[in-house]
């Protein structure tokens, strides 16, 4: 009896475990998103479409932005890229680090892709800068949670310095320069 228990619990083990899906995402300096970016944009975002995948198993989302400047690369005036959740009327997906997005934002992400598909986020989280103004009418870049390399036991701390938000201008000229010395390599 205690046999047909333990091969049931094995095999509801298995059975469950066939459409698990995990990721592992290395805390990524700024340097090496740039160096492993296809194109790093800065856009607002100009539409968020939900679509079913995997025969309606889970739902990503195919968000386009309107390019105001690419730091590295070019996918044209526009640009589409999918990322992991979403919602379908009833029915919402999420991975856990992967970023979200409405109409309106300005962001600037660093995108990745392989021949004619569809491009997406280097790194989930890593990968997107949100862009805000401050009371002064100056935009500003806030770094995500990443930790550089070598990091990993570090612990967050409010007001850390490595964490202070930095002008857009001074942000995208710091890319282009990793963008430059990258491909002078």
């Amino acid at each position: 009896m205690k046999s047909v228990r333990v091969g049931a619990i094995l095999i509801a083990g298995v059975v469950a475990g066939v459409g698990a899906r995990a990721a592992v995402i290395l805390p990524a300096d700024l340097a090496t998103l740039v160096s492993g970016a296809r194109a790093v944009v800065h856009g607002r975002v100009v539409a968020v479409e939900p679509r079913w995948v995997e025969g309606r198993r889970r739902i990503e989302s195919l968000v386009t932005l309107r390019v105001e400047e690419y730091l590295k690369g070019n996918l044209g005036d526009e640009v589409t890229f999918k990322v992991p959740g979403g919602q379908m009327g009833p029915y919402r997906s999420f991975m856990v680090g992967a970023p979200t997005f409405v109409e309106g934002d300005e962001v600037v992400v660093f995108l990745n892709a392989q021949g004619p598909t569809i491009p997406w986020i280097s790194g989930l989280n890593q990968g997107v800068f949100r862009v805000a103004e401050n009371t002064t009418g100056v935009k500003m870049v806030l770094p995500g949670i990443s930790l550089a390399a070598g990091d990993e036991g570090r612990q967050l701390v409010r007001g850390d310095p490595a964490r202070q938000r930095m002008a857009l201008s001074a942000f995208v000229q710091r890319v282009k320069d990793l963008a430059q010395q990258g491909s002078g390599r």
